[in-house]
């Protein structure tokens, strides 16, 4: 059974209850009033009836009638009967009919109150009985009242009552549907429709009422949302690994470019420790002038190992993982693993990093790749008899707080106006085919974004600038990182 039609009842039950206690009273009123007239007209035979005992016993009739013009004036009309029923007095306007209906009553033994139809009128009577001397009963006073009018009043009021309540009852019967299936059913109906839609298999559908189709589809989709979440994850691992592997591969790109002047870096100090091994040959009792040789020997072999060191760690793949740290730090990492290739390319690198503490919320891997991207970039626009390179860091206030920016001034050859709108897109290069992927500022503005920063440039004959700004650590999070660190030295 449909909700609306459960509820329909549920109201109607309810409501029509009420309306039947209602008409109910409406009617009883009726019988109120009625009750209220038969009390007096008790009241008014009581009082008469001692007074027209005694004059009847005195013969006094005159009397007798005098008393029965008062009450005729009243409305109430008497006559006197004898034991059996026949008419014993009564004045001439009295009407018979009444007198027969009164000895029907005494004869069957019925209620001393009666009310008899006489054509178009209807009474109200009442047998009084009077008393001799004795105390035996002599006769009867009748006492009769035309109530033709309060019976059709009381017909009236109760038809008014009764037709009153069908037309509630129609109301409400038509109301509390309508009401029903306005509010509740139809609702429900454009929502069972609308939810239906999303079921991937109709012959499903629960037989019931809306509430145990709802149930059904929700669960239904419950379940749909969840396999699709469960999907949304995996595909989003598999974006996220596939950025990695992109990321990766944007690293290998720039090791690759970094290469040859490595190999440059590392081949001119082994050509001098081979100098120096074949002078310490003949040195054997390693004079002062050998150990002059073998420390700068050792300190050639270090500047190696720390370069391959810095090019292994930049090369491997790390997992993803924030941290509060200075940019600086991160800045001067870059460029002391770039110094061999500024070198190399004959560009003189400028670097204005600051005294304070540049503090951010980042993954320093991925920060360490934007930075060595963005100085290859400008060592590849400055390849034609180096240049200038500055790097400037800075702090700077916009609507959404303090955030650091590191600049990267180039006196390359700028880019081209109409390059500008195409600069960050992937796979978009300038460069000569098998000497970039076009993916490096396209990662390095993915990877600033993550951070909640952005990369801009600006351009022109003398050079490019491009500013990566990232937001500036709270006081909050760098006190609780602080106290984490010393947590985990503890």
């Amino acid at each position: 059974m449909r909700i609306g039609t459960r509820l329909t009842i549920v109201l109607l039950l309810c409501v029509m209850p009420v309306l039947a206690a209602y008409t109910w009273w409406s009617v009883d009123q009726s019988n109120v009033y009625l009750n209220e007239l038969k009390q007096s007209a008790r009241a008014v035979s009581s009082g008469v009836a001692p007074s027209i005992d005694e004059e009847v016993i005195a013969n006094e009739f005159d009397k007798v009638d005098d008393a029965f013009r008062k009450m005729d004036a009243e409305g109430t009309r008497s006559a006197l009967l004898r034991k059996d029923g026949t008419l014993w007095h009564s004045l001439p306007n009295f009407p018979p009919e009444l007198v027969t209906a009164a000895s029907m009553q005494l004869a069957q033994s019925k209620s001393t109150e009666f009310q008899p139809a006489s054509g178009a009128k209807n009474w109200f009577c009442e047998l009084v009985p009077l008393k001799g001397q004795t105390g035996d009963v002599i006769g009867y006073l009748l006492e009769v009242q035309d109530w033709t009018k309060v019976a059709r009043d009381s017909r009236a009021h109760s038809i008014a009552a009764l037709v009153l309540a069908l037309v509630l009852i129609a109301v409400v019967a038509t109301v509390i549907p309508a009401a029903v299936y306005r509010y509740v059913s139809r609702p429900l109906a454009d929502l069972s429709s609308k939810v239906t839609k999303f079921s991937s298999n109709d012959s499903d559908r629960a037989a019931g009422s809306e509430v145990e189709l709802l149930s059904e589809e929700f669960r239904k989709l419950d379940q749909q949302l969840t396999k699709a979440r469960a999907d949304l994850d995996q595909r989003h691992r598999r974006e996220l690994e596939l950025e990695r592997d992109l990321q990766r591969a944007d690293r290998l790109a720039t090791i690759g470019a970094l290469a040859a002047g490595l190999a440059h870096e590392i081949g001119t100090p082994m050509g001098v420790i081979r100098v120096r091994a074949e002078a310490l040959q003949d040195d054997a009792a390693m004079s002062p002038d050998a150990r002059v040789k073998l420390g700068i020997i050792v300190r050639q072999i270090d500047r190696i190992a720390r370069i391959v060191k810095m090019l292994l760690d930049y090369s491997r793949k790390s997992e993803s993982h924030k941290a509060i740290c200075d940019l600086r730090t991160i800045a001067e990492r870059v460029l002391t693993l770039l110094e061999p290739e500024a070198a190399h390319r004959g560009v003189r690198t400028i670097a204005r990093l600051g005294e304070n503490p540049l503090m951010v919320n980042c993954d320093a891997d991925q920060l360490e790749q934007v930075f060595v991207n963005m100085i290859m970039n400008a060592f590849d626009a400055m390849n034609r008899g180096g240049g200038t390179l500055r790097v400037t860091a800075d702090t700077e206030q916009n609507r959404d707080g303090s955030c650091v920016t590191l600049a990267f001034e180039d006196t390359g050859v700028g880019v081209a106006p109409e390059n500008e709108g195409r600069l960050f897109a992937p796979f978009f290069t300038t460069k000569e085919p098998g000497k970039g992927t076009g993916m490096g500022l396209a990662v390095s503005q993915s990877i600033v974004r993550e951070h909640g920063g952005e990369i801009t440039f600006s351009s022109g004959p003398s050079g490019s600038k491009f500013v990566v700004a990232i937001p500036m650590a709270s006081s909050e999070m760098v006190e609780h990182e602080h106290g984490s660190r010393q947590q985990r030295r503890a």
